[in-house]
């Protein structure tokens, strides 16, 4: 039996269609992939790609072969087709420049962040934010200026956020540096800080806690170089130690009372008078 052959679209239909240059609009993201066709003064319009939306692609070919498809079925029926704008995700982009099909194309993640969707796929918004917001803001995209202008915004806005973490990155930096650079100060003063300032505390502070244990808590193997008997300061030297305790970061008064509370012999020592509401305000953060 003779094959009917397919019936051209009419003269009038193919002059109506080429009236405008169709603007396709594809988006591929998890193999997934859909078509709209754009044409100024309506709605954009779903396209069905070899009879599916979306159609399932597995690589850079059969996204090729989708797009001929779809290209030559649009050119049967009498409509001149423009550049298409594609919408990917990583991969996407990767098989769209494997397969030479896109001129121009925008990351998907940058289109979500644009229009508040964080980290979300298109398909958890396609009835939503895709339909009502993002497929009108694309078609209006249609002309070689438009399209140069939102790639020189694109650009900018990267730049900018690069910029921005890059800054991030040098303030972190420095702080860990900072941080590192006390923690080893710290580390090498922290039991003569103790030393010098425990007696402003406790009374006979070192009656209750000898010089190799004291060593031995701050990590030290060495011992502290204590005289035995510890004198007890004098009242002003006692006033001198108590004011420079009191100047310290809240932080650091907090670390010393905690490392004594801590100790097996906290019980034995009792904060000298002057300083035993401040010490008891310690020991409860």
């Amino acid at each position: 039996m003779k094959k009917t052959a397919k019936p051209l679209p009419s003269k009038r239909k193919q002059l109506l269609n080429q009236e405008y240059v169709q603007q396709i609009i594809l988006l591929l993201h998890s193999g997934q992939l859909c078509a709209w066709q754009a044409v100024p003064g309506r709605l954009p319009k779903a396209l069905p790609i070899k009879g599916e939306t979306p159609l399932t692609v597995r690589d850079a070919p059969s996204l090729g072969s989708a797009w001929e498809d779809l290209a030559a079925r649009l050119h049967d029926d009498g409509f001149s087709i423009g550049p298409p704008l594609w919408v990917a995700d990583a991969e996407g982009r990767q098989w769209c420049a494997t397969q030479k099909l896109a001129t121009w194309q925008l990351p998907w993640e940058w289109l979500a962040q644009r229009f508040g969707l964080g980290d979300a796929a298109p398909w958890d918004a396609l009835e939503t934010t895709w339909q009502t917001q993002m497929l009108p803001w694309l078609a209006a995209t249609d002309d070689a200026a438009q399209r140069q202008q939102l790639q020189h915004t694109r650009e900018r806005e990267h730049a900018s956020e690069t910029e921005r973490l890059a800054a991030e990155r040098v303030a972190l930096a420095h702080e860990n540096e900072q941080l590192r650079a006390q923690n080893t100060a710290l580390q090498q003063v922290d039991a003569e800080r103790l030393v010098s300032l425990l007696p402003a505390l406790y009374p006979r502070v070192f009656t209750v806690i000898g010089p190799a244990d004291l060593a031995l808590l701050c990590g030290r193997v060495e011992p502290v170089d204590l005289p035995n008997p510890y004198p007890e300061p004098v009242d002003e030297t006692l006033r001198a130690l108590q004011k420079r305790f009191r100047a310290l970061p809240h932080a650091l008064q907090q670390q010393i009372v905690g490392f004594m509370n801590n100790l097996p012999h906290s019980q034995k020592l009792q904060p000298r008078p002057e300083m035993r509401e401040l010490v008891e305000a310690l020991k409860e953060l």
